[in-house]
């Protein structure tokens, strides 16, 4: 989206190099990332980033609203609701579209969103390694809002485990070790400290639960 650095990075980029990065984010979990690693970065100019970040902060505000739930309360049946729910998702991930609006100028189009951190560890290891084969121009990054990795994983942290000992937090999943992006299941024991587990392995007794 910003011709000179994609002109710029196309200029250095190399099959080698692309496959140097791969065989690297592979060996981590060797066997664990079941999908296509994107080739390249995409360079954001800064008021398409000011538009997908302000696209967000309206529906986080709808969200976070404390009359959302009363506003929405038949749109889930009373059968399939879940009880003592918090009053709204820790996480949300947007699915934008980058689409050229009438004045020809890009725009995005929210696609769908998720009330859960897909790849959201994931994404820490991503530019890790990236960035070794790859240099990032001056004053871009991965991360938004003035993050970093160390604040990102630490603010990872305190939503995740707050006060509680990372031994009592885990991930919960059917079969996570089958799933298809059981990569970030991994990269979520590795930066948070938590333990990814299979709903059959949970053991009843009482009103505790064990793994």
């Amino acid at each position: 989206m910003i011709p000179a650095l994609r002109n710029a990075f196309n200029a250095h980029f190399t099959k080698e190099k692309y496959e140097a990065f791969l065989h690297e984010l592979h060996n981590v979990h060797i066997g664990q990332i079941d999908f296509r690693v994107a080739e390249t970065p995409v360079f954001i100019p800064k008021d398409f980033k000011e538009k997908m970040l302000s696209a967000c902060e309206s529906i986080v505000d709808i969200i976070a609203d404390p009359d959302f739930k009363k506003l929405t309360k038949n749109a889930i049946p009373e059968n399939v609701k879940v009880p003592n729910e918090n009053s709204h998702s820790h996480f949300i991930a947007f699915d934008f579209g980058i689409c050229v609006n009438e004045d020809g100028e890009y725009e995005p189009q929210l696609i769908e969103m998720q009330g859960f951190p897909t790849l959201f560890a994931f994404e820490v290891l991503i530019p890790e390694i990236s960035e070794k084969h790859f240099p990032v121009p001056a004053d871009f990054s991965s991360y938004l809002g003035g993050y970093n990795k160390e604040s990102y994983i630490q603010l990872l942290k305190e939503i995740i485990i707050g006060n509680q000992d990372p031994e009592n937090v885990i991930l919960l999943e059917i079969f996570p070790k089958k799933q298809k992006t059981r990569i970030d299941f991994y990269c979520t024991e590795d930066y948070i400290g938590i333990k990814m587990v299979c709903l059959t392995e949970l053991i009843k007794e009482g009103k505790k639960i064990y793994y």
